[in-house]
């Protein structure tokens, strides 16, 4: 899952090289900002079916945090 949200969050921010890992935040990431956090969460909704509340993506603290959230969804 985390290869695949790598993914997504190159193609959000414009940068093939960026390298990801569970305790990556946001602020370390060049062009990851809020429209790039809208662009990622848009294609997780697209590309795998999954939909976040406005709720659970505030309290997603890295990208290990949206990576579980994405487990618990795909085992619902």
């Amino acid at each position: 899952m985390l290869e695949k949200l790598q993914s997504i969050i190159r193609e959000a921010v414009d940068n093939e090289d960026v390298i990801i890992t569970d305790l990556t935040v946001a602020s370390e990431v060049d062009g990851w900002d809020s429209l790039a956090q809208v662009l990622i969460i848009g294609a997780i909704q697209n590309e795998l079916g999954m939909k976040f509340t406005a709720t659970e993506v505030g309290k997603l603290a890295n990208v290990g945090d949206f990576v579980d959230a994405m487990m618990k969804k795909q085992q619902a």
